[in-house]
């Protein structure tokens, strides 16, 4: 494993958990939830988000990677 795959996958781990953990907390506050009632399901999707990410992250890093190199332009 190299480096760099190592670095995006905890990139992409993080950014996932984050954004899957902070819209259920967002949708929590919005529905006026009681917080100890639904700290275990934040904590399930940010879990989640944080596999996805994880698994998403250096694909998605590789084929921007790939995008930059080629000029970002599609060939015919």
């Amino acid at each position: 494993m190299t480096r760099s795959l190592i670095r995006r996958t905890l990139v992409g781990g993080a950014l996932g958990g984050v954004l899957f953990g902070g819209v259920a907390l967002l949708q929590a506050l919005r529905a006026g939830a009681p917080f100890p009632r639904v700290l275990a399901p934040i904590g399930f999707f940010a879990l989640l988000g944080l596999t996805i990410g994880a698994l998403a992250g250096p694909l998605l890093a590789q084929a921007a990677a790939r995008l930059r190199q080629r000029g970002g332009s599609r060939r015919p």
